[in-house]
Order: C-alpha cells, then structure tokens, then sequence
C-alpha cells in the first residue's frame, strides 16, 4: 500500500467511523459497520455493511434506512467518494 493510499484508507475509515457514530446515536439497537474496498477502484468496489444487535432492531429501524444510508453517503461525500447506496447493506447479528 502506498503512501497516498495509506492516508486515503484513514480518511475513508474517520468518515465511516463518525456516520456509524451518529447512526449509534439515532438509532436503538445499531450495532456498527464494516467495509471493504480496493482502493485502486474505490466507486466499483466499496462495500459497507451496517450491522444490528438482532432481527427485532432491524426490523423496527426499517422506516429509518433511507436515512442512515444518507448519513452514511453524506461522510463519504465529504471525503470526495461518491458512494451509492447500492453500496451499502442492513442486517442483524
């Protein structure tokens, strides 16, 4: 990993750190979230994956995922990564 990349994986990590920060502060029963990316094809291969304590918190948080992608989307955006929201999935632990 170059340099560059390195400094690219820290910002991508702080900006899906603070959306999973206030997602935890909005919604009851988010756990957190992982991704995964290539960073020589960030917009074709990130992957993000939000994560809830079990199916009930899921499911009562349904009415709120167009948000939370938001949220989500939103702090990538801030990096200069446009993400979609294909990109990202719900489920439970």
């Amino acid at each position: 990993m170059t340099k560059t990349q390195k400094q690219r994986d820290k910002h991508i990590r702080l900006a899906l750190t603070n959306a999973c920060e206030a997602i935890k502060e909005s919604v009851i029963g988010f756990d957190y979230l992982t991704h995964t990316i290539d960073l020589n094809n960030e917009a074709n291969t990130l992957k993000v994956q939000c994560y809830f304590n079990d199916d009930i918190a899921l499911e009562s948080a349904k009415p709120q995922l167009n948000e939370l992608t938001n949220i989500i989307l939103k702090e990538l955006s801030s990096i200069k990564l446009n993400a979609k929201p294909a990109h990202i999935s719900f489920s439970a632990n």
